[in-house]
């Protein structure tokens, strides 16, 4: 099932960290039920089931548009709702681990020079305030080699970045941080069936006013 938020959870949701790449990993409680269970949140405003369907109805978000879904989705009241983070949804999933994903590293600088890459499925990925032409606080992007790699290489995002759709990304968010933003950086671990193995990077704080340069098809 495809469920929407009130607009008070969809601002919490947007104000709190993701767990990948386009996506969060919440657990919560329904209404009137004490057991959690936990959802996947499409772009902090569409809450799909975790279940046998969950590939399909990603795919139907992604083909459909989040408005469209929206518009006919049941809102869905969820309580103590908490977002987990890379190393919790996979020490959950129970997938292998290789070198570190980029929560789990130290923070830097950026040098103000390098340019980074967020892929999404979506026109409006609520992720890059377009406002304030920036990165939102606790958003994963990659680097720009990699991403090249990726497209010269004719290589798969969606298993590159472990994505939970299984259709292409069809943007790119070009952002340049400015040399007081801080980032880590690590390798994208297994995860949502996906292999990862691309390189991601982690703005904890967001990014500075005026980073958001450009956004690109894909």
């Amino acid at each position: 099932m495809l469920y929407k938020l009130t607009a008070r959870q969809e601002n919490e949701l947007l104000h709190q960290p993701e767990t990948g790449m386009g996506y969060q990993i919440i657990e919560a409680n329904k209404e009137g039920n004490y057991a959690r269970e936990k959802y996947l949140v499409l772009n902090s405003e569409i809450v799909v089931e975790m279940n046998a369907s969950t590939s399909d109805n990603v795919r139907k978000v992604i083909n459909e548009g989040i408005f469209t879904c929206k518009a006919s989705a049941s809102i869905i009241a969820l309580n103590a709702i908490a977002v987990l983070n890379k190393k919790q949804f996979r020490n959950i999933v129970n997938e292998s681990k290789t070198e570190n994903g980029a929560i789990e590293n130290p923070i830097v600088v950026a040098d103000g020079l390098e340019v980074f890459i967020r892929l999404s499925a979506f026109d409006n990925d609520r992720r890059v305030d377009k406002v304030n032409m920036c990165l939102r606080a606790g958003t994963f992007t990659t680097t720009m080699e990699d991403y090249l790699i990726c497209k010269n290489t004719s290589d798969d995002p969606v298993e590159r970045y472990a994505l939970p759709n299984n259709d292409k990304i069809q943007f790119a968010f070009l952002i340049q941080p400015i040399k007081t933003d801080t980032l880590q950086r690590g390798l994208v671990q297994a995860a949502n069936e996906k292999r990862g193995g691309g390189k991601e990077v982690y703005f904890a704080k967001g990014t500075a006013a005026g980073t958001f340069k450009q956004q690109t098809p894909y």
